[in-house]
């Protein structure tokens, strides 16, 4: 309990103001969704009056958002760009740094260039992947030079198809990551049961499933909360390799804040502590399951 306290007020000195600043800032979104801190628009009475320009009271803001279509479809477009790049970057990465941990030493050296995408910015990493992939990129250029299309309008749409430029984008940069997190815990692992497995007669994937995977449990759980919630409510990415409809919500955030008018910004804050308070809740419910996975899978 000492050390705890002890610890604690070590802390406080870089805790204390960023903490002050975090929580002011969800403070003001909710104030803000509530029609509140905002002046009111040309035309329209303020937050006295009983109108923020998204609907009657102090939650129209939120009455708009469920009463249109457009919310749930973008709701459920993130959920899926953001689950679907995390499982994905998840899987990839815990393979890669597996082969990289069972590989001689000198191809461990050569796999350190695996880092170069954790230090590129993600707006880097969107162009590169619309380089790559866009209708006029690399890809696209080979193939009008080896004659398997006729032109670039011929290339098909990678990019803009459900997501899938968003995903490619993600995963590039966060299987990195995976193998970073990965790769850190396979080092304290004790080889020799690797050993011992294949001597008894296990396959190398049984012994990847059986023996290797149950130790890396926890940090493949943590991997992807942290994936997945910040793909989930990124911006840059979906900004630069979106679609206008279906759009992530960061995006609709933006938009409706600074290219609408002042009657949309309630909507716009309210988005986003909807998604503050997903975020809140999929962590307990993710972490509630992953125990009750686990305390299952130990009495097996």
């Amino acid at each position: 309990m000492k050390q705890g306290a002890a610890l604690a007020l070590k802390l406080s000195p870089l805790a204390v103001p960023l903490g002050a600043v975090f929580f002011t800032g969800i403070l003001m979104a909710v104030m803000q969704s509530l029609g509140l801190l905002l002046p009111p628009p040309a035309g329209a009475p303020g937050p006295a009056g009983g109108s923020t320009g998204a609907g009657a009271g102090p939650l129209g803001a939120y009455r708009a958002l469920f009463a249109g279509a457009w919310f749930l479809q973008d709701l459920g477009f993130s959920l899926y760009c953001a689950f679907t790049s995390a499982v994905l970057s998840v899987a990839a990465g815990t393979m890669l740094a597996y082969l990289v941990w069972r590989s001689p030493r000198r191809f461990q050296q050569v796999a350190i260039l695996s880092k170069i995408p954790l230090i590129l910015p993600h707006i880097a990493v969107a162009f590169i992947v619309l380089m790559l992939f866009g209708a006029t990129g690399y890809l696209s250029s080979v193939a009008r030079a080896l004659g398997i299309i006729g032109s670039s309008s011929d290339f098909p749409r990678i990019l803009y198809g459900g997501g899938a430029g968003i995903i490619l984008a993600y995963i590039y940069k966060e299987t990195p990551f995976t193998m970073l997190l990965v790769t850190a815990v396979l080092k304290r692992f004790d080889f020799r049961r690797v050993d011992t497995a294949l001597m008894l007669g296990a396959g190398r994937l049984t012994v990847f499933f059986r023996v290797v995977c149950p130790h890396l449990v926890p940090v493949l759980h943590t991997t992807f909360i942290i994936l997945f919630l910040y793909s989930f409510g990124a911006f840059d990415i979906p900004f630069m390799l979106g679609e206008s409809r279906p759009a992530m919500l960061s995006v609709q955030v933006y938009d409706l804040y600074f290219r609408r008018d002042l009657a949309n910004r309630p909507q716009a804050m309210a988005i986003l502590v909807l998604m503050f308070l997903f975020s809140i809740l999929f962590i307990f419910l993710y972490t509630r399951m992953s125990e009750r996975l686990d305390i299952a899978g130990r009495r097996v």
